[in-house]
């Protein structure tokens, strides 16, 4: 019998309370055996592990938590995959999965860029990035005591997904533009004379009131800040509430 079968017959044998076996091939009108040639358009059935019949040109697959996966991996070769590596108590990509019964596998997680997070948050240090890639971003928003400035750029941040790497999340909202607690003018239509500066809130898609408290007021019209470093921004800031 081929590799790959008893690959997978192990792999029952190591659990065999998942008797189930998912076959892809097509199966004939009048009995339940697979009786035509294989057909890599077919549909995936599911049938008992003892009323097999292991034809080399057929895929097999254990029913098992990890069944939908692997079938996907034979539908779609080209999903990327992720597995937890409990060590690093992080996901990592995968290009060839080992499908180990104990590691956690998922499909890989597409991030929409940009997103920001904040670092040492809470402090005089802290500080935000506008992160373009996994490690690469831009300083956008900085305290006094920051170690950075407004506009630094890298591509050797700690991963924004890092467990532990200290980062924060930060809300965003793409059809503005603008990032939760960012310094920004507002006015409306009728009334541009009269212009002020706040702070988005992302959550009401309105301003943060005087006293830093997210109550929902909104503008028509929202703008960054032009000079998000200024002191009086930085004391203002301080107030908002998460």
């Amino acid at each position: 019998m081929l590799k790959k079968h008893k690959i997978e017959i192990q792999r029952w044998l190591e659990n065999p309370n998942e008797s189930g076996i998912w076959v892809k091939g097509k199966i004939g009108k009048n009995t339940k055996w697979f009786n035509s040639k294989f057909d890599e358009s077919s549909k995936w059935i599911k049938l008992k592990f003892e009323d097999c019949e292991w034809d080399e040109n057929r895929h097999y697959i254990v029913d098992d938590e990890q069944a939908e996966l692997r079938m996907l991996q034979i539908d779609e070769p080209n999903t990327n995959f992720e597995y937890y590596n409990e060590k690093i108590g992080r996901w990592l990509e995968t290009v060839l999965p080992e499908w180990n019964i104990n590691t956690k596998y998922r499909v890989k997680q597409e991030v929409k860029y940009p997103i920001f997070k904040v670092g040492k948050k809470g402090t005089e240090e802290e500080f935000i990035v506008k992160f373009t890639g996994l490690n690469s971003g831009e300083v956008v928003f900085v305290m006094p005591k920051s170690k950075y400035k407004i506009g630094y750029v890298s591509d050797t941040w700690f991963e924004h997904n890092r467990k532990g790497g200290g980062w924060k999340d930060v809300n965003y909202n793409p059809e503005r533009g603008l990032y939760d607690k960012q310094p920004i003018i507002c006015w409306d239509n009728n009334m541009e004379t009269a212009k002020i500066v706040g702070f988005y809130d992302v959550k009401n898609d309105g301003v943060f009131n005087i006293e830093g408290y997210r109550d929902g007021f909104e503008y028509e019209n929202y703008v960054p800040y032009p000079h998000p470093d200024d002191k009086f921004i930085t004391e203002m800031y301080r107030k908002l509430e998460d």
